[in-house]
């Protein structure tokens, strides 16, 4: 065994030992350690593994790998990084969890999600047999570019595979990774009779074929550019999914085939999550999975941190992730689709895992807030509370119920002091990334006790 790939592991192992004494996260830093002691500790590491189930895209990786991994749990044990921690170290680091200080790793397979720019960099040390791509929207222009090169990092990391690729077939971009990546695709797509015959004005990321460069036509849509869209020009089209998924009476109808439709609990609420179920459905379906092994998967699922996430704080709390237009979209979309007055808290940063640009605000449809979101009061807070607060006034909410307070916790908590105020109203905080741990640290110092009335309270996207 090479030396310095064991002294890696020594290293990686432990500082994660380290680090979980002291009550810290050890998601990416013990990964770090051991690439910078042997760069190569990857592939040491991924050769071990017999199989490897992974998931990439823009939006919903996090929700999608942990609904896959209850899912694939109940065939044995498995790897996979819980936290999204999605670069190579945050990988290296999942796996040291699984790995001896002699060097072998003890789980065989590892279901993890991945960063899309970071796939080319892995997957050629990964034996990955099912590889899911959730969707692909414009997302922090300063690191990935336009999506032709979000798209292009995709294809090249798929190349380096044998694997069978999960695709959307409602998102076209994601149906035009399938057509050029040469592999087995099987694609996943919701029910013709939940598209919206009209769609908001809002903007759409593929919203030209990819093919000839001809404006798509759609006859309905879902959200962003997903929809029922067919290229006039070319032979481009939706593909007839191979899993199609419906909401029915609160559950996941999926008909597969000529195979009995089977319904599934929905844990977590909103039309995104219900493309990410159905991703994670499909997925374990190719890996061979039974409906009901799927189905008790399910039933022992638990969000990850932001993703529709309650708190039972004084008055009850929601708290989401969002980093791009199409994903805030989705988010505002299920807060407004709650019933009832309510107080939002929007925390916006720019730092470097958030995205330099906050162009995006731009882009997302914040119109919903006045519209339909029935919110009413607003704080803005974070780095770029008054971006976002100047964003709502251009979307035609009243600037008189608009607050800005950039301090995070002064900003949270005022929001759940004016929900107090207001008769105990709901609290929905939406954040980006840097800002969403803290958001969440400060939602659990506030959350109340198990015999406190006010967890009988907590807002139903729980």
């Amino acid at each position: 065994m090479d030396p310095l790939f064991l002294l890696a592991v020594w290293v990686g192992k432990l500082a994660q030992a380290v680090l979980r004494a002291a009550g810290k996260s050890a998601t990416s830093f013990p990964g770090k350690l051991a690439i910078r002691v042997a760069p190569r500790v990857l592939e040491h590491l991924g050769r071990q593994l017999r199989r490897c189930v992974v998931v990439t895209g823009t939006n919903g990786k996090t929700t999608t790998t942990n609904l896959l991994s209850a899912m694939l749990r109940q065939s044995g044990p498995l790897i996979t990084n819980t936290e999204g921690a999605n670069l190579q170290q945050g990988i290296v680091s999942a796996i040291l969890e699984a790995t001896s200080w002699f060097g072998r790793v003890r789980v065989p397979l590892a279901v993890l999600e991945v960063d899309e720019a970071s796939l080319p960099l892995v997957a050629k040390y990964l034996p990955i047999r099912v590889l899911a791509v959730t969707n692909v929207f414009r997302d922090q222009l300063d690191r990935y570019g336009e999506l032709d090169t979000t798209v292009q990092k995709i294809v090249q990391g798929i190349a380096d595979t044998d694997a069978v690729i999960v695709l959307c077939a409602d998102d076209p971009l994601a149906h035009h990774i399938g057509r050029v990546s040469g592999k087995r695709a099987v694609y996943f797509g919701l029910h013709r009779d939940m598209a919206a015959e009209k769609a908001r004005d809002v903007m759409r990321d593929g919203a030209f074929c990819l093919q000839c460069g001809h404006e798509l036509r759609y006859d309905g849509y879902f959200y962003g550019q997903l929809g029922l869209y067919v290229c006039p020009s070319c032979d481009f089209f939706r593909p007839h999914p191979d899993l199609i998924g419906r909401l029915a009476n609160g559950k996941l109808e999926v008909a597969q085939g000529q195979l009995p439709v089977v319904s599934f609990d929905v844990p977590v609420r909103g039309l995104f999550n219900l493309y990410n179920e159905l991703c994670a459905v499909t997925a374990a379906r190719m890996c061979g999975l039974t409906a009901q092994q799927v189905a008790t998967g399910l039933a022992s699922f638990r969000a990850p941190l932001g993703r529709m996430q309650a708190f039972t704080t004084r008055p009850a709390s929601v708290l989401n992730l969002v980093k791009n237009p199409a994903g805030c979209d989705g988010v505002l979309q299920a807060i407004a689709s709650e019933r009832g007055p309510k107080v939002l808290c929007i925390a916006i940063n720019d730092q470097a895992a958030d995205g330099r640009d906050v162009s995006w605000l731009w882009d997302a449809d914040f119109e919903l807030v006045p519209e339909q979101a029935s919110a009413v009061r607003v704080i803005t807070t974070g780095m770029r509370a008054e971006d976002m607060a100047l964003r709502l006034k251009y979307a035609g909410y009243d600037a008189r119920r608009t607050e800005c307070i950039p301090n995070l916790d002064e900003g949270i908590n005022h929001a759940l002091l004016t929900a107090a105020q207001e008769g105990g109203l709901p609290v929905y905080v939406i954040s980006t990334y840097t800002a969403l741990y803290p958001a969440a640290q400060i939602l659990r110092q506030k959350e109340a006790g198990p015999s406190d009335p006010v967890a009988q309270n907590r807002p139903s996207v729980s």
